[in-house]
């Protein structure tokens, strides 16, 4: 007879375990044992072990049932049963624990117990569906996926209307920001008519910015997932000196090929200073996003994408102007 038993894990997930199990007193003989297990033969799940406990369901020990057919039918059980150590997992335990001491004692299942009282068993199918469950997870987190923050769409399992439902919200606010981009593209409408030759770069700043921000996105949502307990701000300001010297060292790149093509020092100091600056805020975008998201419960793939991309859309336009109009004039 199979009864669940709540919270037996950490993890709050229902594990199955049961008391379906063979149960005797250390004053048994083996005789005695074998027939209290053919009388009661349809009231057991599993047999492989037989469990020693006293009148208070302590559990003392434990032996395999091939002692039956090993020893003489008078022989005591309180002289065979294993007492020390006994391999069992407490209510408390974590899932992993249970797997890992019957695989590493090559047991086909693990007693729970509560403060040494026997509650029944963690049985083989259950030790393996929970191997598999660990197994799955890890593959998942080793891949950047988690659903331990936010729910994910499923996208072949869920009705089209729901899908749009679900991702429209979050372009709606990026149209809302290219509209905004405009409007700022427009408030720097007198140093773009002076130096016209600044409208050809934007989609550059733009680009360089939202690919690194990208990056930091993939980066942190993977992280996340794998490396669950770090630094975040130890995390954020190694991400932020290695996005400064990528972004310096693009922005000489682009300085010098504007020399080389325009000839135009002032241009190639704009643009190299722009890409620099556009490129740190990605940082901010990338990282904090994404986990802001996650906190929310929402999907990182509908929502921490279209955000951030028009945030950092808005932020490189507008650093763009700001940097032109300071040294252009």
């Amino acid at each position: 007879m199979w009864r669940e038993k709540k919270a037996i894990m950490n993890k709050q997930l229902p594990i199955k375990i049961t008391d379906g199990v063979p149960m005797v007193a250390p004053n048994f003989n083996l005789g005695k044992t074998l027939s209290y297990l053919q009388k009661n033969i349809k009231k057991f799940e599993t047999i492989n072990y037989i469990y020693v406990v006293d009148k208070n369901k302590k559990l003392l020990g434990i032996f395999s049932i091939k002692e039956l057919y090993r020893l003489p039918k008078d022989t005591l059980v309180s002289t065979i049963y294993k007492k020390s150590p006994i391999i069992s997992i407490e209510k408390k335990h974590q899932r992993k624990e249970a797997v890992y001491l019957a695989l590493k004692h090559n047991l086909k299942s693990i007693p729970v117990i509560d403060e040494g009282k026997f509650l029944g068993i963690l049985p083989s199918d259950a030790i393996l569906s929970i191997a598999y469950r660990e197994l799955h997870g890890d593959i998942l987190q080793m891949a950047g996926v988690s659903r331990v923050h936010a729910g994910f769409d499923d996208v072949l399992g869920v009705s089209v209307w729901t899908s749009i439902k679900h991702r429209i919200p979050w372009l709606f606010l990026g149209l809302i920001g290219g509209i905004f981009a405009a409007q700022i593209i427009g408030f720097f409408e007198n140093t773009l008519s002076k130096n016209i030759i600044l409208a050809a770069f934007i989609p550059l700043i733009v680009y360089i910015a939202d690919a690194v921000g990208t990056q930091l996105e993939a980066f942190t949502i993977r992280d996340l997932a794998i490396f669950k307990k770090f630094s975040k701000l130890k995390y954020f300001l190694r991400q932020f000196f290695i996005v400064f010297l990528i972004s310096v060292i693009l922005g000489g790149i682009m300085a010098g090929l504007v020399v080389i093509l325009y000839n135009d020092y002032q241009l190639a100091f704009v643009l190299a200073i722009a890409l620099v600056s556009a490129c740190v805020t990605s940082v901010f975008t990338g990282i904090i996003v994404p986990i802001l998201f996650r906190k929310l419960r929402f999907d990182p793939a509908n929502a921490s994408g279209p955000i951030g991309t028009i945030i950092q859309d808005v932020s490189s336009v507008f650093i763009y102007f700001v940097v032109a109009t300071l040294i252009l004039g």
